[in-house]
């Protein structure tokens, strides 16, 4: 295959998928400003997402995607980046704040999550004064989202 055909593959990939995406422009512009405040405390991170819309508005989760070991005595180990987020800066966004709540929930009977307990703030408000969002910032990812980056082992050759 050429350059010049595996670019058109490319482009007609990103026009596929854009096209698959129903998410209104403001939706993503304030989950890419939500995305430039977390700080992963450690390394580097990637924020994951999940947006679904109901009768009360759009559900957004977000979360700082895990890490897998690739190599050395660590191999296949998946670690979570630890992050923070400067809430003042994040309530900013939202023309309007409802309820601002942060949860420490126990996961013995959710298969979602691999740890017995997980942490999240819930803040439920006004975005661009007519759109009602709740937003979920979770402190680990839920089980089924893949590790978002791998770190090579020192000791691995690749």
């Amino acid at each position: 295959m050429s350059i010049e055909e595996l670019l058109q593959q490319m482009q007609n990939y990103k026009t596929r998928r854009e096209q698959r995406d129903h998410r209104p422009q403001w939706l993503k512009d304030f989950i890419c400003r939500v995305a430039d405040i977390f700080e992963p405390l450690s390394n580097v991170g990637r924020v994951g997402f999940d947006c679904q819309a109901d009768e009360r508005g759009w559900l957004i989760s977000m979360y700082l995607g895990t890490t897998e070991i690739i190599g050395g005595p660590k191999d296949g180990q998946i670690e979570h980046v630890g992050f923070r987020i400067d809430i003042l800066q994040l309530l900013q966004l939202f023309n309007e704040v409802d309820r601002c709540e942060w949860y420490s929930v126990g996961n013995k009977s959710d298969e979602r999550f691999e740890q017995a307990v997980r942490s999240l703030l819930s803040i439920t408000g006004q975005v661009n004064a007519e759109h009602s969002i709740r937003l979920e910032l979770l402190g680990v990812p839920p089980k089924y989202v893949g590790p978002a980056l791998k770190q090579y082992s020192s000791n691995d050759s690749r």
